[in-house]
């Protein structure tokens, strides 16, 4: 099947390639002089490093993983996250964590690996939806980047202390995980290691 190409007569001022041009820069001349005299906060471009757009409400950006006031995580690792990945990008490795005669059967489990694998996830939210302990959060953060693939593999320090700062809450390292498995009871298992 045969397609009809119409052939357009250039006028002679087209041809002198004068006239468009001339027409290009008066329309960017115009979007520029716009930009110039509105106000800063209502400009279409946002002058990144120092302005930041505001995030609407419901928007799904970086994960956190929550912790409780003694700095305990929440996650109880049931592994629902991971299966509601439609990314498969969630990784998890389950411990135990506390004698169950202490707990009553509360918190008798938590993740000793807790991986996302931040190129391979979609910000869905449905981690967050599936989550029956609220431990995992998709905050409004949109700034992520990295130099190499391995470095946005983010593990369970780096999901618990995500926000951190923000929030006002201490930094969580291995030596402070092991005080708090003191302070819940958990002394058998940190002789072991």
């Amino acid at each position: 099947m045969a397609v009809i190409v119409k052939q357009v007569e250039l006028s002679w001022l087209d041809r002198t390639y004068f006239w468009p041009i001339f027409k290009g820069m008066v329309i960017t001349m115009r979007h520029f002089l716009r930009q110039i005299t509105t106000r800063t906060k209502d400009r279409y471009t946002v002058q990144y490093p120092d302005m930041k757009r505001e995030m609407p409400e419901g928007y799904r950006g970086l994960h956190e993983l929550k912790r409780f006031e003694d700095g305990a995580i929440k996650c109880v690792a049931c592994f629902m996250c991971a299966e509601a990945c439609p990314a498969r990008c969630i990784t998890i490795r389950a411990e135990e964590f506390s004698d169950l005669n202490l707990t009553q059967g509360f918190e008798e489990k938590r993740p000793a690996i807790f991986k996302i694998d931040m190129l391979r996830c979609i910000y869905c939210g449905y981690c967050e939806e599936a989550c029956p302990k609220d431990a995992i959060w998709l905050r409004k953060d949109y700034e992520l980047a990295a130099y190499d693939r391995l470095s946005m593999q983010f593990g369970k320090w780096d999901l618990m202390n995500t926000y951190a700062d923000v929030d006002g809450k201490a930094r969580l390292t291995q030596e402070s995980e092991k005080e708090i498995k003191i302070h819940h009871g958990d002394t058998e298992s940190t002789e072991k290691r």
